[in-house]
């Protein structure tokens, strides 16, 4: 009987069925465009997520070694080599996906020449502290410190750093990677070889010297050469050690005969599956021997929260214009059943006079606008994704714009960016969006998300309606008729 009278109600008042249909249709492709914009944000977060992971470096506590170190003392005194036995607690851990120890040792070599910095013979005795070594005093320290080239040894150099943000190219050969260890191989740069006249299979020998002046000597032979793009370190007052262009990359095992020590490292990186899991890394960590006083623990996921910072806006822009869609649409639609209400009275009336209960009467309200909602629902389903790509598009484009506007400045528009008008416009809301990481396709989820939040405005919007009626007795809506 319900549904009986809601069919008649809505053919008679076809035009107000027609001015709810095409509200609703609205309302729900601006839910959907906001729905796939809302998961397609999340995808795309935890693909992001997943495919650069997170580091965990294990260094020293500086902040608890400053603490015990005796006053005046130097903090040599205080800081240990770091064992490998140390760091190999942490590689086999949970969310641990590998792990790199690297070993960095000033050398010398009486077969090649350092890439100079400047003319100045000075530029070598600089007395400069191996990265995350400890200076010593003295002769000893000069002895050690006149070097002019850097050894880095490292387990692998898949994940340094230099080489996956594009720092560093490889041009010629390969980089090492953890099954070379126990081999003298080396990666030099392109600047370093062609000053010198090597290549790929060329060899050289390099020696480091102790405090006591004793002399170990390696003869490495090259497998890789890489192009230093781009460098952030200044030239001002840096000698050839610390000049990048003269750093070899070698095998862990071979930068440790050249540092004198088969058991000890400058430092551990550990890569995890997900910067999620850093937190949950870290407590693991805390539960191992490893004397925290003296060493700490530091995550890094900038990288990640740098790359999904337009995603993250776009999440909560998303999360706003449902709100707004959802409210908006049951304040719209709840006054238009209430303006259309005052012509219903007589019609109401009749049905209570009859024994028909406010209950029913609300149903009835309740199926009307919810077969109209079943269609503009299936209506969405077809123009939704025009919506959507259009909103995502000018939303990609706006993240984007302050990134780009300082190059561009002084340039014309070209290329997409110049697409404007309506036929722009257009081109937008029938393809995809170029950003790969923002697919809105519409979904099995999405359309359910979508049904629930029609399910919602439709409830929003009989609620203060419904309580008008029932507040009314019978009596007095007869006593109202239609005015």
């Amino acid at each position: 009987m319900v549904l009986k009278n809601a069919l008649l109600s809505i053919k008679k008042s076809i035009g107000k069925s027609l001015l709810l249909l095409v509200i609703m249709a609205l309302i729900a492709n601006l839910a959907l465009a906001g729905l796939a914009i809302k998961n397609a944000t999340e995808k795309s977060m935890a693909q992001v997520r997943s495919s650069m992971g997170a580091t965990a470096t294990l260094s020293y506590n500086m902040q608890k070694l400053m603490q015990n170190r005796k006053k005046g003392a130097s903090m040599a005194s205080v800081m240990k080599a770091m064992k490998m036995s140390t760091a190999d607690q942490l590689k086999h851990l949970k969310y641990v996906q590998s792990y790199n120890y690297s070993v960095s040792v000033g050398v010398n070599s009486s077969s090649i020449d350092p890439v100079k910095v400047s003319n100045s013979s000075s530029s070598n005795t600089q007395h400069a502290t191996p990265p995350g070594g400890i200076r010593s005093s003295g002769s000893a320290q000069n002895k050690m410190t006149e070097t002019s080239f850097s050894v880095s040894g490292n387990t692998t150099m898949k994940k340094l750093s230099s080489f996956t943000n594009g720092s560093y190219k490889l041009t010629s050969g390969r980089l090492l990677n953890s099954s070379d260890d126990g081999k003298n191989y080396a990666v030099i740069s392109s600047a370093l070889a062609s000053d010198s006249d090597l290549k790929v299979g060329s060899s050289f020998k390099v020696y480091s010297t102790t405090s006591s002046g004793k002399k170990t000597y390696v003869t490495l032979k090259v497998i890789g050469i890489y192009k230093i793009q781009s460098s952030s370190a200044s030239m001002d007052n840096m000698s050839d050690r610390q000049n990048p262009y003269n750093t070899i990359y070698t095998p862990l095992k071979t930068a440790q005969t050249l540092n004198h020590s088969t058991t000890t490292i400058t430092s551990a990186t550990y890569y995890l599956d997900d910067p999620a899991h850093t937190s949950a890394f870290a407590k693991l960590a805390k539960k191992t021997s490893i004397n925290w006083n003296t060493y700490a623990l530091q995550t890094s996921d900038e990288a990640y929260e740098a790359s999904v910072s337009s995603l993250k806006n776009m999440e909560k822009f998303a999360n706003i214009f449902l709100v707004v869609v959802i409210a908006a649409g049951a304040i719209i639609l709840a006054l238009i059943l209430i303006l259309t209400l005052r012509s219903r009275f007589y019609e109401f009336g009749v049905f209570l006079s009859l024994g028909e209960s406010k209950a029913a009467i609300i149903a009835q309200q309740l199926v009307e606008v919810g077969l109209i909602a079943v269609l503009a629902f299936m209506l969405s389903l077809g123009t939704g994704k025009m919506v959507a790509n259009s909103i995502s598009s000018m939303l990609t484009s706006t993240s984007t714009q302050t990134t780009v506007s300082a190059s561009s400045s002084q340039k014309g528009p070209s290329g997409p960016g110049a697409q404007g008008g309506p036929g722009g416009m257009m081109q937008n809301a029938m393809t995809s969006p170029t950003n790969k990481q923002l697919d809105v396709s519409v979904s099995a989820s999405v359309i359910g998300e979508l049904a629930g939040v029609s399910c919602a405005i439709c409830l929003l919007s009989i609620a203060v309606p419904s309580i008008y009626i029932l507040r009314l007795s019978p009596r007095q809506i007869l006593m109202k008729k239609e005015g």
